[in-house]
């Protein structure tokens, strides 16, 4: 890469700076970290794990049809010289031999398991952070009171992310009215039902007994 841009510069030819820069190389002063963030997942060193009740160093990283499972020894940041700064994470790890049935394998039930006691065979222990994802190993029960090197591989889901479920589920309420039953007209009344009040006597505001004008006549003739 860097002769190809040399020879390009030297025909004329323009390139991005950032291009001109990390073809250059990197600082050779990196900074460590025992911690690191992204894509939802909080990875740590396994030097750190140890003092730690959780544990976050397990990482597993696909290239093509190949996963390989490891942990994180190292979480390095590597800056770029020039004017625009680039830097990038990478982790420094330990993998797991990824040769099927003997260093890695996955059961009927789909579990994978790894062998915890078998590493891999090359070096090649760098990859970007964003090339990473989370895993934890949990180790099977013991039996006959020694230990089994085979450990399951156990995917964690990176924190804020949901995962959904590809089944449809049918509704709680029904999709159909058919149980519904029409609504009662309480609005047709009978013709016998219907009180017309102008065929009710009216009543006055203040109403005369006929006897006591019977008896104001009586009293006007003793007079």
């Amino acid at each position: 890469m860097f002769t190809y841009v040399s020879a390009g510069l030297a025909r004329g030819e323009t390139f991005d700076d950032w291009i001109r820069e990390m073809v250059v190389g990197p600082n050779f002063v990196v900074k460590s970290y025992p911690r690191f963030c992204t894509r939802g997942y909080a990875f740590t060193t396994q030097k750190r794990r140890r003092s730690s009740t959780t544990y976050d160093a397990g990482v597993c990283s696909a290239s093509g049809d190949d996963v390989y499972y490891g942990h994180i020894h190292e979480i390095l940041e590597i800056k770029y010289l020039g004017m625009v700064g680039l830097r990038c994470t990478v982790f420094y790890c330990d993998w797991h031999d990824n040769t099927l049935d003997r260093g890695v394998r996955t059961d009927a039930f789909g579990v994978t398991s790894v062998n915890s006691r078998r590493k891999l065979q090359y070096y090649d222990p760098f990859i970007l952070a964003s090339q990473a994802d989370q895993v934890c190993y949990i180790k099977y029960p013991r039996v006959r009171n020694r230990d089994d090197p085979w450990v399951t591989v156990t995917r964690l889901n990176p924190r804020g992310r949901v995962q959904e479920s590809s089944e449809q589920e049918d509704p709680l309420q029904p999709s159909t009215s058919g149980n519904l039953s029409a609504a009662e007209d309480l609005t047709d009344f009978g013709e016998e039902t219907v009180v017309h009040v102008e065929d009710e006597p009216l009543i006055g505001e203040f109403h005369q007994d006929p006897d006591s004008d019977s008896s104001s006549d009586d009293d006007s003739e003793t007079d």
